[in-house]
C-alpha cells in the first residue's frame, strides 16, 4: 500500500512538471529577451535534476515489486520517458536558437573593425534577435545614406543626451556593465575627430538596449531617443 501511494505521488509530480515544461516550451517560442531566456534555461536545468530524482525513486520502487509490473508502474515509466523527451526537445530547440543568435551577432560585429568591436561586443551580446535585426537594418540605412544628415544629427544628439543622463545616474541604476558600455560609447560620441555617420554607427547598437532597460529611474531623454529611433525604423520600412 505504501509503495502504491509513493508511486501515485511520483506520477502526480511528473505530470505537474510535464505541464510546467509545456508552459516553458510555449513561452520560449516567442521569448527573445536574453535575460528571460537565461531564466528559463535555469528552470529547465532544474527540471532535468528533478527528472534524475524521479528516475531514482522509480528504480527504488521497482525493486520492491515482484512479478508482472502493475499498470501504475508502466504508466509512471511512460511519464518518465515523456519528461525526458520533452526536456531533450526544449534544450535542443534552445541550442538551435542560441546558434542562430551567435550567427546574427557575428554578422553584426563583422560590420565593425577590430577596435570598434572591442567597444560594442558586450552590447551586442545583450541584444535579442529582434533588436539585432533592427540594428542591422538601421545600419544599412545609414550606410546607404538613406537618411538626411539633419535626422542623423538629431538621433546622435538624443543618444548623447541619454548617455550623459545615464552617467549622472550611474549609482542609482545598479548596472556596472551598462555603465561601462555607456562610458565606452560616450568616448566615441564625444570625439571631435569623428563625423556624425561614424559616431552614429558605433552608437546604434546601444539604443535598443537603453530603450528596453528596466529601471525605476525615469530618463528624461528617453522620449527624444525613442522618437529618433522610431524615425530610423520608419526609414527601414520605407515610410519616410
Amino acid at each position: 500500500m505504501l509503495t502504491e501511494r509513493r508511486l501515485q505521488d511520483l506520477a502526480d509530480n511528473i505530470r505537474q512538471d510535464l505541464n510546467l515544461l509545456k508552459a516553458y516550451e510555449d513561452e520560449l517560442r516567442y521569448e527573445t529577451d536574453p535575460r528571460r531566456l537565461a531564466g528559463y534555461r535555469r528552470e529547465i536545468e532544474r527540471q532535468r535534476k528533478s527528472l534524475t530524482r524521479y528516475q531514482q525513486e522509480y528504480d527504488e520502487l521497482q525493486k520492491q515489486v515482484t512479478g508482472v509490473p502493475s499498470a501504475e508502474m508502466v504508466d509512471t515509466a511512460d511519464l518518465l520517458q515523456q519528461m525526458d523527451a520533452k526536456l531533450d526537445n526544449i534544450l535542443s530547440g534552445q541550442k538551435d536558437m542560441q546558434d542562430d543568435l551567435k550567427g546574427l551577432r557575428k554578422t553584426l560585429l563583422a560590420r565593425f573593425d577590430a577596435s570598434e568591436q572591442v567597444i560594442i561586443s558586450t552590447i551586442v551580446q545583450r541584444l535579442d534577435q529582434n533588436q539585432l535585426a533592427t540594428v542591422q537594418s538601421i545600419l544599412d540605412v545609414i550606410g546607404a545614406n538613406r537618411a538626411p544628415e539633419s535626422e542623423l544629427q538629431e538621433t546622435l544628439d538624443a543618444v548623447q543626451q541619454a548617455l550623459s543622463e545615464i552617467k549622472e545616474k550611474e549609482t542609482i541604476l545598479h548596472d556596472p556593465l551598462l555603465a561601462r558600455e555607456v562610458e565606452n560609447i560616450s568616448a566615441v560620441v564625444d570625439d571631435p575627430k569623428l563625423d556624425v555617420n561614424h559616431k552614429l554607427k558605433i552608437s546604434v547598437p546601444i539604443i535598443p538596449l537603453i530603450l528596453s532597460y528596466e529601471t525605476e529611474v525615469e530618463l528624461k531623454s528617453e522620449l527624444n531617443l525613442k522618437a529618433a529611433w522610431q524615425r530610423l525604423k520608419a526609414r527601414v520600412r520605407g515610410e519616410r
